[in-house]
């Protein structure tokens, strides 16, 4: 597991510079299951960052907006 959270971190460290390249890169050298497990990992140190980063109103603001947005992708039959 270690080695999923050292690539998770490598991934989330990439996106916060906008490096698209690395990121794409990382993942390529994983296997499905590998890049599942790291975009878990990735997506709940990006959560955490920004929950220290953004005050707790504004974290539910943002809760708030992504949940319309996945309920109008429902509406509009563009969910996955």
């Amino acid at each position: 597991m270690n080695e999923y959270l050292r690539t998770a971190a490598l991934v989330t460290a990439a996106a916060l510079r906008g490096d698209d390249i690395a990121v794409r890169l990382l993942l390529q050298t994983l296997t499905t299951d590998q890049v599942v497990a790291t975009a878990e990992g990735s997506v709940l140190a990006m959560a955490a960052l920004v929950r220290e980063a953004i005050t707790p109103d504004a974290v539910q603001r943002a809760v708030r907006e992504a949940q319309q947005l996945a309920q109008q992708a429902v509406t509009e039959g563009t969910a996955p």
